[in-house]
């Protein structure tokens, strides 16, 4: 009985112990595997993190539309004097081959006298030399005047040969300055046309800034503090036709210009006060002598800025604030343009009207 509770006690001490040991080694199993889950994770390079791109705020937008504006009236000066210069060329290519013309009239005129002398020193019956015709002579005075007439003879051809060298290569070089200038003419043509589609594509980047722009919550310009209710209806009446207009001149006046964005500078700033009810003159003439003068120093949004481009107040648009100002340009139609540098900066007069 003793040796079977003995027995008994062994094996509950033997699985008691190995119990113990399956549960060090289960918990020591575990402990690796955290471990090693450790290590591996500490080896790898942490997450990168994703930034969603933000749509770029009113101001920014503002400033690139400002910014494309003046690259088209950049492209499109240099379009212009391009095309001056290919107009000028043409003329000048259109001259030379006029005096080509000349030159070989008269080369073809002493050819001619050439061969026709040519043909009497050489009769059909007989041939005769500047010796034959001299021993010919009947007497000593006859002599003398037959070396006379030979003589003059043969001065008439060899001036008639140095002339048709010279002709010839005045020819030559005339010929070569019209090559050349060809050559002039289609390198700006190539020219041209890389303006022209950097233009379009200026246009284009307009034109998708303008939809995002008119796609943001916000304004063109931040909101106006003026005492004047009007002037943020003045300001803003035009912004849909930004990127979606054109410059006519005279434009503006009729109901179909309006529907299609057609302006010139005048007929824009008169149709945009029309929007708040204020009737002012349509050509910058009356339009300058509709409200009162201000100093630059003191200019507000609404104000009228008048600019010396082709003639003294030769171009308006309405102030919008920081510097900027918003018309209907001849090179972007209806855009806002930035007048504290550049072409604008420049021409701007300094005469500031306020409605």
């Amino acid at each position: 009985m003793i040796n079977k509770v003995l027995i008994l006690l062994s094996l509950s001490i033997l699985l008691a112990v190995g119990g113990i040991n399956l549960s060090i080694h289960k918990v020591q199993a575990e402990s690796l595997v955290d471990l090693d889950t450790q290590n591996h994770n500490a080896a790898l390079p942490p997450a990168p993190k994703t930034t969603e791109p933000k749509f770029p705020n009113t101001s920014t937008l503002s400033n690139n539309l400002v910014q494309v504006s003046q690259d088209i009236q950049e492209n499109t000066e240099a379009i212009r004097a391009a095309d001056k210069s290919q107009n000028e060329l043409q003329v000048d290519i259109q001259n030379l081959e006029k005096d080509i013309q000349v030159v070989k009239v008269r080369l073809e005129k002493r050819t001619t006298i050439l061969k026709e002398r040519a043909l009497a020193y050489q009769q059909s019956d007989k041939q005769l030399t500047y010796i034959e015709v001299l021993l010919e002579a009947s007497s000593l005075n006859d002599f003398l005047d037959r070396v006379g007439a030979v003589a003059a003879f043969a001065e008439a051809d060899q001036v008639l040969i140095e002339q048709q060298k010279s002709e010839q290569q005045e020819y030559a070089r005339k010929q070569a300055n019209l090559n050349k200038k060809l050559t002039s003419l289609a390198e700006l043509t190539d020219n041209l046309k890389i303006r022209r589609t950097q233009l379009e594509k200026k246009q284009a980047e307009f034109k998708q800034m303008a939809l995002q722009l008119e796609a943001s919550p916000s304004h063109i310009v931040n909101p106006i503090n003026a005492q004047n209710g009007y002037v943020h209806t003045v300001i803003n009446a035009g912004r849909k036709y930004i990127g979606d207009s054109v410059y006519v001149f005279g434009g503006g006046r009729t109901a179909s210009d309006i529907a299609q964005g057609r302006f010139d500078c005048s007929g824009f700033v008169h149709w945009a006060f029309s929007q708040a009810g204020i009737e002012i003159g349509r050509d910058t003439s009356s339009i300058k002598n509709d409200g009162r003068q201000v100093s630059a120093a003191n200019m507000q949004p609404g104000d009228l800025v008048f600019f010396d481009t082709y003639k003294k107040d030769g171009h308006v648009g309405i102030y919008i604030g920081d510097g900027k100002f918003i018309g209907s340009q001849s090179s972007t139609g209806v855009a806002i343009a930035d007048m504290t540098k550049g072409y604008w900066k420049s021409v701007f007069n300094g005469q500031v009207i306020r409605i």
